[in-house]
């Protein structure tokens, strides 16, 4: 398999919670040798999940800078401007998530993960998805999306204004090499593939929340999630038209796409087993002990 080109600019993941980011991990470290990645999750100090992504960029700042001139692929859960620590040429690439399912995930992780840095205030408080949403407690649960690509540290809850939006798509249009979407992962993925020139990018999805037992929110509390992420729901509105007028101007497009989804119904059958069946042998040693 060939590897990215070391001349090549640095790869940022820029990895924005609750936005397929495990499976999206697994297809970008195959395109990079092992030497060449730098998992800022692996550098925290804490246990995991205690320090906010706002920190992730001056925990790397404080790395020699040999240690931060060497990754050509960096991936953390962090915000925009770590690439102004990074001593070489740099882009990020990101996923979007539509904001209200993104906020729904957000609230069933934080319940399902007693290690996460506010689980107690949620769990232990047993906050309901409305009351989650009222008491700020997450300002991952207040346009997130948009806090992340304005790289902003200081705006509270309820604080993310028009001109943190303008921010985040100015940010996009400037140094993001790749906007994929939960929803449109499969285009995002060829765009992927048309954009750095990489071959191996077919998946199975991983970490997937199981989702039929869980109860829909009452209409009241999805309005509320809406309105309380209406920047978000623009910056995701303006980016899916982008991504349709990026794919209306390239005519190579539609060929691309229809062989990679052949291409990777193949890989699925494969990639199945070489997923599902190590991870089984995995819990049942564990649950052994």
């Amino acid at each position: 398999m060939t590897k990215a080109d070391p001349n090549d600019p640095t790869v940022i993941f820029l990895h924005i919670g609750k936005t397929a980011g495990s499976t999206m991990r697994r297809i970008l470290r195959r395109q990079f040798s092992q030497g060449q990645v730098l998992d800022l999750t692996q550098k925290i100090p804490d246990p995991k999940y205690r320090l906010r992504r706002e920190g992730m960029p001056d925990l790397f700042a404080e790395m020699p800078e040999a240690e931060r001139a060497r990754p050509r692929l960096i991936m953390a859960h962090t915000i925009y401007g770590l690439h102004e620590h990074v001593p070489r040429p740099s882009t990020y690439v990101t996923l979007l998530r539509d904001p209200v399912k993104l906020v729904i995930s957000l609230y069933g992780f934080i319940l399902r993960r007693p290690g996460h840095r506010i689980y107690g205030e949620v769990a232990g408080a047993e906050l309901s998805l409305e009351e989650f949403m009222r008491t700020g407690v997450s300002l991952e649960a207040d346009n997130s999306q948009v806090r992340a690509l304005a790289g902003d540290h200081t705006a509270g809850f309820g604080e993310v204004d028009d001109a943190m939006l303008e921010r985040a798509k100015a940010h996009i249009e400037e140094r993001v090499g790749w906007l994929g979407f939960v929803e449109r992962f499969d285009d995002g993925l060829v765009m992927l593939q048309r954009r750095f020139g990489w071959t191996n990018i077919y998946y199975i999805p991983v970490n997937v929340a199981a989702s039929g037992s869980r109860q829909p929110p009452d209409p009241e509390v999805l309005e509320l999630i809406r309105q309380q992420n209406r920047y978000d729901i623009e910056l995701y509105r303006w980016a899916n038209e982008r991504m349709d007028r990026m794919i209306a101007e390239d005519p190579g497009f539609a060929a691309a796409r229809e062989r990679f989804l052949r291409l990777n119904r193949l890989y699925r059958v494969w990639g199945h087993l070489s997923y599902t069946l190590p991870r089984k042998v995995h819990d049942r040693v564990v649950a052994s002990k």
